[in-house]
């Protein structure tokens, strides 16, 4: 045990034991005291500061939490799936409500991910995981440190795995294969919304004819985690002009016959005539299909790319652009500039390998290369 400096605060010593405990657990603690002198042994109900919480009522806590509330629709549905194929593992190898302590332990956790040969699954149960254990952890142990947790539900990317932008020819490409399908253009202008704005799937599935502000060239959107609101983001003119285009030939007819406040409530990229949205899940297949069908697209890459691909294109070419993390950080939606760093940490490989081409650069490469030949 580290020793305890005398001017410790009640709280903070209180916040330290509560952190061993949720790390190590009563157990091992009460077996580490008992082997320290008598006189600095604190009495046993000191280690039993935080009671035993089964992993039932840490499910049941969980979904009653301001935290899940908080989350979008989409969020809710995809956590609550996940608890389930978490429940059923736990059944099957701890039984059906065992101690919240023993599902929380690191071997146990890091089996589970295992189990799931796919990095983008991972990431996915390793991200639900994150938030469940850190709401329980501060609702029962008044702190959301995940210790060492943080090392086995973080999903490291290598080069070579990590998530990618399409390239410009990619992009041409998709484009052209596109437009050569009878979707009345539908997938052309949903294509073009996303290079030219960078929003997310979802947020896109939900705008409106009224989110478009055609003079200002923005569209509102509603954003991640926050479905009774609505967001101004800006979109390039060129995928103005396209969106437009399309929800001029769409809607024509619904424009004569519909009020202005009906006609502006209708969804643009639906199947139903405005009525529903379109579904994230009808995007993600149609283009699985056109890079499957796309020949500049390795094979390699091709599982690994899709409509949130459009994204990372957005900000990796406004990178390239010149455009500044300040600025790119407002495009996407980003509260933080923390969360606009993070997400292109993907790409630095690829700024690397863009500034080495730089006239510059490869004259001093070759300069050096010289000098050691002559050695």
């Amino acid at each position: 045990m580290p020793k305890v400096i005398s001017d410790t605060t009640y709280s903070e010593l209180k916040e330290q034991l509560n952190q061993l405990l949720s790390l190590y657990g009563p157990e091992k603690m009460r077996q580490v005291m008992g082997t320290m002198p008598a006189h600095t042994q604190p009495p046993l109900n000191i280690t039993q500061a935080v009671r035993d919480v089964s992993f039932l009522e840490a499910i049941d806590s969980f979904f009653e939490s301001a935290k899940f509330s908080g989350l979008s629709r989409t969020t809710q549905t995809t956590y609550r799936s996940e608890m389930k194929l978490v429940q059923k593992h736990v059944k099957e190898h701890l039984g059906d409500d065992p101690p919240f302590e023993k599902v929380t332990n690191g071997e146990f956790l890091s089996n589970y991910i295992k189990i799931n040969e796919d990095l983008n699954t991972k990431a996915k149960k390793s991200s639900f995981l994150r938030t469940f254990i850190k709401t329980s952890y501060k609702k029962y142990y008044g702190h959301q440190d995940l210790g060492d947790l943080k090392t086995i539900l973080r999903v490291r990317w290598s080069n070579d795995e990590a998530p990618k932008a399409f390239t410009k020819v990619q992009i041409a490409e998709i484009l052209r294969i596109a437009q050569s399908r009878n979707h009345d253009s539908l997938y052309t202008a949903i294509i073009w919304t996303f290079l030219g704005s960078g929003i997310r799937i979802n947020e896109l599935c939900n705008l409106r004819i009224g989110d478009i502000e055609p003079e200002t060239q923005t569209i509102k959107v509603v954003p991640k985690g926050a479905e009774n609101t609505k967001k101004s983001r800006k979109i390039n003119q060129l995928a103005l002009m396209m969106l437009t285009d399309y929800i001029d030939k769409k809607y024509s007819q619904a424009r004569e016959i519909l009020s202005e406040s009906k006609y502006e409530e209708l969804y643009i990229f639906s199947s139903r005539a405005g009525g529903k949205p379109i579904t994230s899940r009808a995007i993600q297949q149609f283009m699985k299909s056109i890079i499957h069908e796309s020949r500049s697209i390795k094979d390699e890459d091709k599982d690994r790319l899709g409509p949130h691909s459009f994204r990372h294109s957005f900000a990796i070419q406004g990178l390239e652009a010149g455009i500044d993390i300040y600025t790119l950080a407002k495009l996407l939606g980003h509260e933080s500039i923390d969360t606009t760093m993070n997400y292109l940490r993907f790409f630095d490989d690829q700024l690397r390998e863009a500034i080495n081409k730089h006239p510059f650069a490869r004259e001093i490469i070759q300069q050096i290369r010289e000098r050691l030949e002559k050695k």
